[in-house]
């Protein structure tokens, strides 16, 4: 067994027999990124060169999922840029999976915040969210723990994005990546698109739960209506 492997499953082992008792605890869930492109699918030679360089850029990314009780802030571990990547490709990798935006959930609560790092001015949005998921009889393990799959959508303009998320009943932590929660458990592995989080480590810790605060507040709707009116202006003066 491989170190990781090996590494992953003790954690595991641990998690499932204090879960019970520390059910209030504070946890820091850190996931891994990998990018799902089917480069075979690209025609242009220069955007599969594109996508090939974000992907190796991605594999060095970690989000955190924080978790204090009731409550959850998911968001991109801060790590050091190696030299040899261009800005240009870092910022186009951090945003195919969301790199840019701290996700606030309550449990029970359905106004989610979500703070964008890179605007200006600073920007929250509120989105009000009901998810309604579909829980399969489909199922697998990661490392010791059984995980039955669920999927979803959320909308994002005129976009409809469609989720597929592995989560664990005996982990009894209704959260996950970019605010997708309501599950009876944790989401372990998620499908979002091109990009994939799969967990890497889970650890029993202090978190500090605090969402970055902004100058300017709208609605999660609104903002990506806004994006779709931009993008159309940009056809239509690009036709």
């Amino acid at each position: 067994m491989r170190l990781f492997e090996y590494k992953r499953v003790i954690i595991f082992f641990f998690f499932l027999v204090v879960g019970a008792v520390f059910g209030q605890e504070s946890f820091e869930i850190t996931y891994a990124v990998e990018s799902n492109f089917d480069l075979s699918e690209m025609q242009h030679e220069q955007t599969r060169t594109m996508a090939s360089m974000a992907a190796e850029v991605m594999s060095d990314f970690e989000f955190q999922l924080l978790i204090d009780g009731n409550e959850s802030i998911f968001k991109q571990s801060e790590q050091l840029v190696r030299d040899d990547i261009n800005p240009m490709m870092y910022k186009l990798a951090s945003g195919f999976c969301s790199g840019n935006e701290v996700w606030h959930t309550k449990t029970g609560d359905p106004i989610k915040r979500i703070a964008l790092l890179n605007t200006d001015p600073s920007m929250v949005l509120t989105l009000d969210e009901h998810i309604k998921w579909e829980i399969t009889n489909e199922s697998k393990q990661i490392g010791e723990v059984k995980v039955l799959k669920a999927t979803t959508t959320r909308k994002l303009g005129s976009y409809l994005e469609e989720i597929e998320a592995w989560f664990a009943p005996t982990l009894p932590y209704s959260f996950g990546p970019l605010g997708y929660n309501g599950l009876p458990g944790l989401i372990l592995e998620m499908y979002r698109g091109k990009v994939v989080f799969k967990l890497k480590e889970i650890q029993e810790k202090d978190v500090d739960i605090k969402l970055p605060k902004g100058s300017k507040e709208m609605t999660f709707e609104k903002y990506f209506e806004m994006l779709d009116a931009n993008m159309a202006k940009i056809k239509k003066q690009g036709g």
